[in-house]
């Protein structure tokens, strides 16, 4: 199988395999502060070369691919855009809110010999409106090629610096954590999950263990939830362009100043859909990871 290769850039590092994109990683790009800065992977490609993302589209500029983005953090937004105000009953932009999750070093950048996968370390710090800290955060990436497509997994540890966290959704839709924002052919996908539910109305709010998203013509993409994680099985947030682990959809999620969140979810891009069947046996497997 041929290897990923991983090449340092401006913006952070890119991905290619037989000098076909995979992926890029903007670490640090300059943003307006209103999107709420914050790292992502935006384009990535299915192998045949298929556009999974959408990056900063018109209607919402703070989607930016493949990301983690939290409504409420305290009294911080690290999602980016308007807050949804429940006494006035409408989205507002509340000034000095927008925090950044701002991109502090690469602690790994590796191509691994033995599996040829790519393999980061990330270290993130937290600030909110004021250009306070907030939270550090340790992350990494594993990406590996598998037959007909990729694998990442994504994990991730957030710590409190300044006092106790409270993570909290948006207080409308209940969107926050880790989601990735779909692009044409991908923007009208048919979800699936493994309660066996398909659309992605039915889906969304639901607890699963998995949900894939097919693309109009072709490839697929999924994410797990680890046992682990707190309320595993995760409910999911889901629409025709979207996909995210709702891990905040029912209630906020308080972390003690002496905890560490400590989240993982596996992450696939493949030429095709697999069906039901092979997402049990990636679910099976990751568990015991």
């Amino acid at each position: 199988m041929d290897k990923l290769i991983l090449r340092p850039n401006i913006l952070g590092f890119e991905v290619e395999k037989n000098k076909m994109p995979v992926t890029l990683y903007r670490a640090k790009e300059e943003l307006p502060r209103s999107d709420s800065p914050k790292p992502c992977f935006a384009p990535i490609y299915t192998p045949s070369g298929q556009l999974v993302t959408e990056y900063r589209p018109n209607d919402h500029s703070w989607h930016t691919g493949l990301y983690f983005g939290w409504v409420h953090a305290n009294d911080a937004n690290l999602w980016g855009g308007p807050w949804y105000i429940e006494s006035r009953g409408k989205y507002e932009y509340i000034e000095n809110t927008h925090g950044i999750q701002q991109h502090d070093r690469f602690t790994k950048l590796t191509n691994n010999s033995a599996n040829s996968a790519i393999m980061v370390g990330e270290q993130l710090t937290w600030l909110n409106g004021c250009n306070r800290s907030i939270a550090e955060e340790k992350r990494s990436y594993t990406i590996e090629s598998i037959n007909d497509g990729y694998r990442w997994c994504i994990s991730t540890q957030i710590t409190p610096k300044s006092g106790d966290l409270t993570l909290g959704a948006s207080r409308a839709a209940r969107y926050s954590g880790l989601v990735l924002r779909m692009g044409p052919p991908f923007s009208d996908a048919h979800h699936y999950d493994s309660e066996g539910r398909e659309g992605h109305e039915l889906i969304m709010g639901e607890k699963a263990k998995w949900v894939a998203a097919r693309g109009a013509r072709s490839g697929c993409v999924a994410i797990l939830d680890h046992p682990q994680n707190p309320r595993y099985p995760t409910n999911w947030f889901t629409r025709k362009n979207l996909l995210g682990a709702g891990l905040l959809m029912k209630d906020d999620l308080h972390i003690d100043a002496d905890q560490v969140l400590d989240l993982c979810y596996c992450f696939y891009v493949l030429d095709e859909d697999p069906g039901t069947k092979y997402w049990d046996r990636e679910q099976s497997l990751f568990s015991e990871e």
